[in-house]
């Protein structure tokens, strides 16, 4: 799987006023929005406190988009999926998007403090060293060119693998297969459409009446798509 970051033209001057309110309230604690130290037209992340490095956060929230569907690239990432190839997270829209939206591109890697990687398709952003506070958070993507981004995406693959492969994590996917499939013949004898659409349960997932397919993963680890679960930088 690969990742493209879109370039970031400038845009229209932000406020704190157009902050929504679901934004505020899912800032963390020890954040602040101001105005940016190095987009003077953006709204800026600030550490209130020490963050410490690894410290990870997300997944950035957006619309998800073609890519005919989308008139500005501010607010976004490109992201490939194998089974339809690019699709856009789109947070150009406040309302649409969470406060990682508002986190702001290094001008350098010496100023740069944040990372992004992927996990199961979605955008993360890592410290990559301690922000003290009254230090904005910023972002680049240069990947695994960088020594310390490559430990520390190593080390988040081996975290990652460590947890899925656990006892309770094994434990809790077969409970969720069992409840899914008892859920989904339950459903599909209540209903009894002559149509035949209903709930089938399948050995990937359980498709309902409307045609979603709610996905659970196998127990080898193996995503049902037959892509393994990756963590990997942007490109």
């Amino acid at each position: 799987m690969e990742q493209r970051m879109m370039t970031v033209p400038s845009g229209v001057v932000e406020t704190l006023d157009g902050v929504p309110p679901h934004v505020w309230k899912g800032l963390p604690e020890d954040m602040r929005l101001r105005r940016s130290g190095v987009h003077q037209n953006r709204i800026g992340v600030w550490a209130a406190k020490l963050i410490p490095k690894g410290k990870k956060f997300g997944p950035f929230v957006g619309e998800r988009k073609k890519r005919s569907q989308v008139t500005s690239n501010v607010y976004m990432w490109e992201v490939y999926f194998p089974a339809w190839g690019w699709m856009c997270v789109d947070a150009t829209d406040p309302l649409k998007g969470n406060w990682l939206r508002y986190v702001n591109w290094a001008r350098s890697t010496q100023e740069q403090n944040l990372f992004p990687m992927e996990i199961n398709r979605a955008i993360y952003y890592k410290v990559l060293k301690p922000i003290g506070p009254g230090e904005e958070l910023l972002v680049w993507y240069n990947g695994e060119d960088n020594p310390e981004i490559a430990a520390a995406l190593e080390e988040e693959r081996t975290s990652s693998s460590i947890k899925k492969n656990s006892p309770r994590a094994r434990r809790a996917r077969r409970k969720l297969l069992e409840r899914a499939k008892q859920g989904g013949v339950k459903r599909a004898r209540d209903q009894k459409q002559p149509s035949g659409k209903g709930t089938a349960v399948t050995e990937t997932g359980v498709v309902t009446e409307t045609g979603v397919t709610v996905m659970w993963e196998p127990e080898d680890g193996e995503r049902s798509d037959g892509c393994p679960e990756a963590i990997a930088p942007v490109i």
